[in-house]
């Protein structure tokens, strides 16, 4: 089984390569360190799993769930996560992923996770059983668009509107558009308070 792991600590990469590899049926076969490298990668070599990180500079877990099943990837993807709020579960979950670990339990669960997830079953860690019997909730990123997310994200972590607009092949003045969208969609006057409410909601690494 192919497996791709995202996740910006290097550690963690590598103590799960070790310890998934202990087993002649698992392979991992290429690591990324933001949700954009990791999404290029996955839509390359098309693994059967990929573990990935909620929290991770460029592009969050959640949106790069959300690309990867837009461009058809119908693999299996566990989130790795240090949130245990049901908020977070849930917009996991409604982006598409087949399995959230707590990153306290990921190295004890992530066998059990792999081997869910590839026969097509759900997997919560335990201590979150319970969480999504309880509805939907609505939060920040069902106000704004799947581009509004990505310029929020890159914005709170410091990219200034010129290199976004850069790294999206699109206009500076396109950019500062989706600033003020965001301003205006979320209530906000300045650009510290939308880094803040992008920190807490866990659209950006902070």
């Amino acid at each position: 089984m192919k497996i791709i792991i995202i996740d910006d600590h290097k550690i963690i990469c590598d103590g799960l390569t070790v310890l998934l590899e202990r087993n002649p049926d698992l392979k991992v076969v290429g690591t990324a360190p933001d949700g954009y490298t990791g999404v290029e990668l996955v839509l390359r070599l098309r693994p059967e799993v990929v573990i990935m990180d909620i929290e991770m500079p460029l592009l969050n877990g959640i949106e790069a769930t959300r690309q990867l099943r837009a461009d058809g990837f119908a693999g299996g993807i566990a989130m790795l996560s240090s949130h245990d709020e049901r908020r977070f579960v849930v917009q996991a979950v409604e982006a598409g992923v087949d399995a959230y670990l707590l990153k306290e339990n990921a190295f004890d669960e992530v066998r059990a996770a792999v081997d869910a997830v590839a026969r097509r079953e759900f997997f919560l860690s335990p201590s979150l059983s319970g969480f999504l019997d309880e509805g939907r909730i609505s939060g920040v990123s069902d106000l704004l668009t799947s581009r509004e997310r990505e310029v929020l994200q890159r914005l709170a972590e410091g990219h200034s509107v010129k290199d976004i607009a850069f790294s999206f092949g699109l206009s500076p003045k396109t950019i500062e558009t989706h600033r003020m969208n965001l301003m205006a969609k979320l209530q906000l006057d300045n650009l510290a308070d939308l880094t803040r409410l992008a920190m807490r909601e866990g659209l950006a690494k902070m």
